[in-house]
Order: structure tokens, then C-alpha cells, then sequence
């Protein structure tokens, strides 16, 4: 049942509505609902008697008779066919085939079937076709459409239009998209399918294979369809040419309880075919892993949850061995990084990189894993690095990670725990004397500073702040998988915002979020950040959202020193959340989270863009706000290429991002800049047309404000030089905000 513009078609003329249902259309619709008529026959003495066979065909067209005895046939056939020496009677044929589990995961996609059942000229063809193409040419799918064109030219040429074809053609169908979606293939069905038992059939063949199956239903009202009608149908059976029209003369039973219904008179075509992806998103049918975060939300980066924290009951025990092993102390950066792997934010670290896994960061900005260890490579991030042997097959699957997470040590400590080589750990201990971790199985290698800088900055600037502290590290690195004995707690007054990233998807589920978008603060959150968000929000409706949570992502880990400190900007945040939607600078606290993001910051430009926004991944976002000059900042004085300027491109950040190895599905939504527009005391986009009411206020000019203790301006008098007047605009900024920076 097919048309290329909302228009499948199903009928028989009047003129042949009472031959043989083998002269009806070529098109699926017509359902001229015969009774077969059972009738009993003789048997001579050269045919075979069987029970109940029919004894004479008289009165039974051939389509009948065909009907009669497939129902025959089929009610005759064993429930359960041995089809291998594995599996029992009964039992699943599993056994036999390779598990889905394996099979989904090396497709990176699972098998699905969308049924799409409605009346003729509904737009199941269409739908189903722009679906299809989205799928496979914008993110490599394997996708099969089934309806009436590609089923009556083969498999259901034999079939007829009468009442017993019909559930025939749907029950075939419904085999052959059950075959596909088990083999992995989202399979998109268009069949009128009338009839509620039958493909009430053909749902629970899908939910006895355990194979996810979604009714949709086009619900168009019939005067709608009329005006459609493309192949003109509607139109002969209003002048009496066709009759058994389904919809019409012939009934459809509309689904009780589809899992999703298209109003697609009221729907654009691309409405129709998004509200589909969305499902298949939201339900992870687009990924081969299983579904481990909430509806809406993405797995983290390697398919797997991490979260390293010792379990309670053995806290006390992993102590005691703590206070047994070789000590190696940690910096406030070094704790920054152990906060970051231990709660999942660097997924699917399970520790301080090993040399191997560092060669691949400085190299590729990604690194290869395997988790269901198609290629025998499952846990080769946790193995010793080994430069002889390699694997015979290359991990399949490439996944974001810019930044080097290491941990470097001194001569002293290097021979320290090579001295107790037996105990096959160490302990962590902050610059306080508190044991917080346990690193498994060290492993110890030289510290190549230079390469790992050159590698990492792309730029020679000795007087960097987070470079410096990079050649102040010890001579060696210590790679090894970590745990947790507690909670990285800083009693600063801020750690209830500090979340993990199973506590922050928890929340976002709460709050009924289908999809999180994340946007990343090192400065006070003033009403164009605001307005920035709100449109982000708005945009992701349009998009076919319902529910978007912003996720106000604070940088909370070690800043240089002229960077706004932490507590001023959560504390300046709380006061955006507070102000709601009252202020044109406030946030809706009901789709809006706020929670510190423990990594600290490495001014890297585009090389650390690139992992802001795949650990906030990992907590559950699948859009990221990304603006100028990302992670970026001036040079010092000791930079050969630009002192005191900016040492990447302001365009360079967002670009690279997007077109990052291992960034998957996730999407960027571009900074754009907005400007405070003096007519009405308000952030937004400037018009071109009037561009001398509107007044730029940079990040920088912001700091340099608030260092300077500027004042609220006059709302009538608004200077265009802020600085040499020392105040700031009523509309900037939440006013108690603005109070507390």
C-alpha cells in the first residue's frame, strides 16, 4: 500500500467487485471481506483421503479455496520447527544464530519494526521514506521499507484482496519483518493492515522474539483524505466506480493503543518523520549498546557507567590496605583529575592513563575500545602497555578523549613502589595527609613533558599557566586503574552542587527531560548568556523536543589566577535561578539544573573544547553550548607567537569540535553574539540597521568591571563606554547578581 505523496490506494472497480479478488488492484485497500464457504467432496480411488478435507469445489473461487487450505496447512504445522541440534523443543532458537547482544553491538544499531497502518492516502509511503533517508544518509543506518510495492511484486503475488489474503499478506509481512529486525535492520512497514487482530498478531510474534515493535498509526480524518486523493480513488468511489474501498465502504479498525499516533494533516512531513527518529532515539534502537541512562539521554563515551567509589561495606577494609601501600602524593590539580575519573566524567577511564592510552590522547584526541570485546580487545585500557605484541584486529570503536589525565611522580616515589612491587598498588594522599584512593596495578613510565605540551597546546608559551605546572611534574607518570574510598568533598559551602554523573542523569530524569543541552560558565551568567539559553531551549523544541533541561555547567576545578573564583559564579548562579523568568538575565528553575563540573581548566583551546564536551556527555547532554574562543586565552609575555593576544583563533574551538574524532552523535549549538541594546535595557541579537544602541560587553570587559566595583548605570543614561564610567547597565545581569560579583 504505496504512494510517493501521501497517497496509498485500495480498491476494485464496480464493474469486477464480484470476480475472483484476482482482478482487484495492484494496490493494497480493497478488502472484500469473503466468507469461505466449507464444502465437503468424494474422494475417487485414486486420490488419498484426508480429514476434513473438502469434497467438492463447487461454489469456491480459487482464492477460496487457496485460503482454505493455507489455514489449513498452517493450523496443521508444529508450533515449534528444530532448526538446529543446539536448541530443544521449545526452546529458544537463539542457540542457533549469533546473539543479538553481539550482533547489535557490531552493527551500532538494534532491530526494530515500525508498523505504519492507516488509511489510504495517510502518508505511510512518504513518512516512511523520508525516515529512511535520514536514517541511512545522515547517520549510516541499515534501514528496509516494506508496503505494497516491493511485498505484491514477490513474496504476496499470489495474494488477493479478499479478506483471508489480506490477514495472509499482514501475517507474511509480519514474519518478514520480524526475520529483518532480529537480523539487526530497522524495518519501516506501510500496510493499510485493516484489520486489529491481525496485526495485533503480527505485535506479539515481534514480543515473543523480544524485538522492540511500534504501532503508528496515521490518523487523518476521511474529508482530508478526499481532498488528497493523488491517484484520484477517493474521487471513483464518490461516483460509485469503486466499491470495498477501505475507509469508506469497507472498515478499518483503528488502533486502540498505538505507541505513536501522526495527526499528519496537521503535520509537515519532516514533523512526521522526526517524531519517529526521536522514538528510535530516545529508546536507543540507534545505538548497538544497551540502553544505560535514562529515555532521551546518551550512554557515556564506551557503553559503560563509571563510577569508582568503593561500595560501604568495603570502605573500612580498602582503608586498612590504604594505610599498608607505597604513598603517592596528589596536587589540587591531581585531585581535580581523580574527582573527574572516579565519578564517570572521563568515561571509560578507569584510572590514570597508562602510556598507551596517553599516546593515543596526544596523537589521535581519541583512543579505541572494544567493550563487548567484539575483537578480543575488551580491557585494553586497563593492560600494561605493550610495544612488542598487538592485537589482531583494531578495537571498532573510536571515542573522544583530548586531554592527558596523568598523574607524575618523583624519582623518591618511583622507587618507592618499586620496592613493594609485591603489594601491586598504592595509595593516593592529598596535600591534608588523607588517604583518598587506591591506584591497582602501576604502571610507571617516563614523563616526555615537551612532547606532551607540543602535542597538546600546538603553541610554545612557557609563562602558560597550567604549561608551567606541567613541567613542575616529577619526572615519571603513574598510570593505573583507581578507587574511590569516599567522596572528594572541599567543605567550601558549594558541595551540594558537586554531582555525579549517575546523580545528574538521575536528575534530569526527574525534571522529565528527552533531551540536555549543556553550557559551560568560568564567568558570572549575564542576561545574553540567558538569552542564549532560551533560544537554545526554543531552537530544541522546534526540533521535536518536548522537554529540553539546560544544564548550567560551572567549571569547578583549578582556574588560573585572574579567572573569576568559583564560589562568586555559583553564587552569582543561584541568584539567576532565583531571579526565574522574572528578569530578562534570570533561568527557569523548572527546566534548568545547575551542577559543578569538577575538571580543571587547561586552556588548551580547541584541544580541551573537544573534552568539555564529552564528559558532559557522560553526564547525559546531548547538545553542547559552544561560543568563541573556547577554552582559549592570551599569551604571556614568553610566547613566541602571540604575546598578550589570543593564542588560537576565536573560530577555531568550535569548528574543530564539530568535526572531532570519536564526537559521535553529539551536536553543538553555536555561541552566537548578542549585545545589550540600550533602547529597551535588554540582551539580543544586534539590528544591523540601528547598531549604534547597542553596547558589546565582553567577558573581559565583565571581570574588569567587577574588579573596578562599577555601579548600576542611570536606565535613561546609558554611557557607551562602560569602563570609563565605571557602571553597568539595570538589564546585564540579575541584580543581586550582579551584587555578589
Amino acid at each position: 500500500s504505496s504512494s510517493s505523496v501521501y497517497g496509498n490506494t485500495a480498491s476494485t472497480t464496480a464493474s469486477t467487485a464480484s470476480s475472483s479478488s484476482s482482478s482487484s488492484s495492484s494496490v493494497y485497500g480493497d478488502s472484500s471481506k469473503h466468507v469461505p464457504t466449507p464444502v465437503t467432496t468424494t474422494t475417487t480411488a485414486s486420490t488419498t483421503k484426508c480429514e476434513p478435507c473438502p469434497t467438492s469445489t463447487e461454489g469456491l473461487s480459487d482464492s477460496d479455496l487457496l485460503a482454505q487450505l493455507r489455514q489449513k496447512a498452517l493450523d496443521s504445522t508444529p508450533p515449534n520447527i528444530i532448526e538446529c541440534a543446539a536448541a530443544k523443543r521449545g526452546e529458544s532458537q537463539e542457540k542457533c544464530h549469533l546473539p543479538a547482544e553481539t550482533r547489535y553491538a557490531a552493527l551500532k544499531q538494534k532491530g526494530a519494526t515500525l508498523w505504519m497502518t492507516g488509511c489510504s492516502g495517510a502518508g505511510k509511503t512518504t513518512i516512511a521514506t523520508a525516515l529512511e533517508e535520514k536514517l541511512v544518509k545522515h547517520y549510516g543506518k541499515h534501514v528496509y521499507r516494506l508496503d505494497g510495492d516491493n511485498l505484491r511484486t514477490g513474496l504476496n503475488r499470489d495474494l488477493g484482496f479478499s479478506e483471508a489474503d489480506r490477514a495472509e499478506s499482514v501475517r507474511r509481512t509480519g514474519e518478514l519483518s520480524t526475520l529483518f529486525a532480529d537480523s539487526g535492520v530497522i524495518t519501516l512497514v506501510g500496510l493499510i493492515s485493516p484489520y486489529r487482530e491481525d496485526r495485533d498478531a503480527v505485535r506479539k510474534r515481534h514480543e515473543d522474539q523480544g524485538i522492540p515493535f511500534y504501532e503508528v498509526f496515521l490518523d487523518v480524518p476521511v474529508d482530508e483524505l478526499k481532498k488528497r486523493d493523488p491517484k484520484g480513488q477517493y474521487a471513483k468511489v464518490e461516483s460509485g466506480e469503486l466499491k470495498h474501498f477501505t475507509c469508506i465502504d469497507d472498515p478499518y479498525e483503528e488502533p486502540l493503543k498505538p505507541e505513536i499516533t501522526l495527526k499528519t494533516h496537521e503535520l509537515a512531513i519532516e514533523e512526521s518523520a522526526n517524531i519517529l527518529f526521536k522514538t528510535l532515539e530516545r529508546d536507543g534502537i540507534l545505538t548497538g549498546a544497551p540502553k544505560l541512562t535514562p529515555p532521551g539521554l546518551p550512554n557515556p563515551d564506551g557503553d559503560e557507567i563509571i563510577d569508582l567509589h568503593v561500595a560501604p561495606e568495603d570502605r573500612d577494609a580498602k582503608i586498612a590496605e590504604a594505610a599498608t601501600l607505597p604513598k603517592v602524593l596528589l596536587t589540587d590539580v591531581d585531585l581535580n583529575w581523580l574527582q573527574v575519573i572516579g565519578e564517570g566524567w572521563a568515561a571509560p577511564l578507569k584510572g590514570f592513563m597508562r602510556e598507551g592510552t596517553l599516546l593515543e590522547t596526544i596523537h589521535f584526541n581519541s583512543i579505541l575500545v572494544d567493550p563487548f570485546n567484539l575483537t578480543a580487545n575488551a580491557g585494553r585500557l586497563e593492560r600494561a602497555t605493550d610495544f612488542s605484541n598487538f592485537a589482531e584486529h583494531q578495537p571498532p570503536s573510536r571515542i573522544s578523549m583530548s586531554v592527558p589525565i596523568t598523574l607524575s611522580c618523583t624519582s623518591y616515589t618511583k622507587e618507592d613502589i618499586e620496592a613493594n612491587a609485591d603489594k601491586g598498588a598504592v595509595a593516593l594522599v592529598t596535600q591534608m595527609g588523607q588517604t583518598v584512593a587506591i591506584l591497582r596495578n602501576p604502571e610507571i613510565y617516563e614523563n616526555r613533558v615537551e612532547e606532551i605540551v607540543t602535542r597538546m597546546y600546538g603553541v610554545i608559551d612557557p609563562g602558560h599557566p597550567y604549561i608551567d605546572l606541567m613541567y613542575k611534574g616529577g619526572p615519571y607518570l603513574i598510570g593505573g586503574e583507581v578507587e574511590l574510598l569516599d567522596r572528594i568533598r572541599y567543605n567550601d559551602g558549594l558541595d551540594k552542587w558537586r554531582k555525579t554523573t549517575t546523580e545528574l542523569m538521575d536528575e534530569f530524569e526527574e525534571k522529565g527531560a528527552d533531551t540536555v543541552y549543556a553550557f559551560q560558565t568560568r564567568n558570572p551568567t549575564h542576561a545574553g548568556h540567558a538569552y542564549l539559553m532560551r533560544s537554545a531551549g526554543e531552537d530544541l523544541k522546534k526540533k521535536g523536543y518536548q522537554k529540553p533541561v539546560l544544564w548550567l555547567s560551572p567549571l569547578g576545578g583549578w582556574t588560573k589566577e585572574d579567572d573569576v573564583p568559583l564560589d562568586v559564579r555559583v553564587k552569582q548562579h543561584e541568584e539567576v535561578l532565583a531571579a526565574g523568568t522574572s528578569h530578562p538575565g534570570g533561568l527557569d528553575p523548572d527546566t534548568t539544573v545547575m551542577a559543578i563540573w569538577p575538571a580543571p581548566m587547561v586552556y588548551a583551546g580547541p584541544t580541551e573544547v573537544e573534552f568539555h564536551a564529552k564528559s558532559r556527555r557522560s553526564a547525559g547532554a546531548s547538545f553542547f553550548v559552544v561560543g568563541r574562543d573556547p577554552a582559549g586565552m592570551k599569551g604571556s609575555m614568553e610566547a613566541v607567537a602571540h604575546k598578550d593576544d589570543d593564542l588560537y583563533h576565536g573560530d577555531h574551538g568550535r569548528y574543530v569540535l564539530q568535526n572531532s574524532p570519536g564526537i559521535g552523535d553529539m551536536q553543538m549549538l553555536s555561541f552566537v553574539k548578542v549585545m545589550y541594546d540600550i533602547t529597551d535595557n535588554v540582551m539580543k541579537l544586534p539590528d544591523p540597521s540601528r547598531m549604534d544602541d547597542f553596547i558589546s560587553i565582553s567577558g573581559t570587559k565583565m571581570r574588569t568591571l567587577a574588579r573596578n566595583g562599577a555601579v548600576p548605570c542611570s536606565p535613561t543614561d546609558i554611557p557607551t563606554d562602560l569602563l570609563e564610567a565605571n557602571c553597568v547597565p539595570s538589564g546585564f545581569m540579575v541584580p543581586k547578581g550582579w551584587e555578589g560579583v
